[in-house]
């Protein structure tokens, strides 16, 4: 079974938009039985309308289980991750590169806090230069220690894998820090990430539509571990974490 930790869904700002339905399509065409959603950045910059859409999809479709998304430099940030409760979502997704803030800035602190408080796993956009770098989310995570949160992109972004070093060192001293492995482009990477985190802190996410789902599954399969590990990282990892 294949479970993808990370995928996007609905009206997006930036013309990518995909519906549930053509998300659903592409899983079974490469046998991903369940998938983590949440909103992209809306035309309305409306992210609790957003929100409230992603719950009527999880319900709509029991396949698909429903992240929400703040910008966390409005006022409202936490009581927007509290509404996130009430509509049955299972965590926050923060992506500072679309949102335009830091990671680490003290102004993200209450919506994590609010997290915190509700027991949300907060997945994180990351190795966006300046504003999500590995040792930016390291710092917000040593923060919150009672907080998981997930990296998004193996903690980097660039193929010159310049910032992957500090991403194994985060992997290594922030043990409330998981990483999905989508754009990870070379194997050595992947098989280090796992040694460095361990192999149940390591998620398989494909970050559709901005990547391409095969590819990111070819890229965990071709990877020099065991099937255990691989088995883990498709779906027991990010099962666990949800409480499924």
């Amino acid at each position: 079974m294949k479970f993808d930790a990370c995928a996007f869904v609905g009206d997006s700002l930036y013309g990518n938009s995909v519906s549930p339905e053509e998300l659903l399509a592409q899983m079974k065409q490469n046998g991903v039985e369940r998938a983590v959603v949440r909103p992209f950045k809306p035309c309305d910059y409306n992210y609790d309308r957003a929100n409230r859409y992603i719950s009527e999809v999880q319900k709509a479709h029991p396949e698909l289980i429903g992240f929400g998304r703040v910008n966390p430099l409005e006022k409202s940030a936490p009581q927007q991750v509290d509404a996130l409760v009430s509509y049955g979502l299972r965590g926050l997704h923060l992506h500072p590169w679309e949102d335009n803030f830091i990671i680490s800035d003290p102004k993200v602190y209450p919506a994590v806090e609010a997290c915190g408080r509700h027991g949300l796993p907060v997945y994180v956009s990351t190795g966006y230069p300046c504003v999500s770098e590995p040792l930016q989310l390291w710092e917000l995570a040593m923060k919150f220690p009672q907080v998981t949160f997930i990296a998004t992109h193996g903690g980097q972004l660039d193929i010159s894998g310049l910032s992957f070093d500090d991403a194994v060192y985060a992997a290594k001293s922030a043990k409330n820090l998981k990483f999905d492995l989508s754009g990870v482009y070379r194997r050595d990477f992947i098989e280090l990430l796992i040694a460095s985190a361990g192999e149940e802190n390591v998620v398989f996410g494909s970050c559709a539509p901005y990547m391409d789902i095969s590819l990111e599954i070819a890229r965990v399969e071709a990877a020099q571990i065991p099937q255990m590990q691989k088995d883990k990282i498709f779906s027991e990892n990010i099962r666990a974490l949800l409480a499924m």
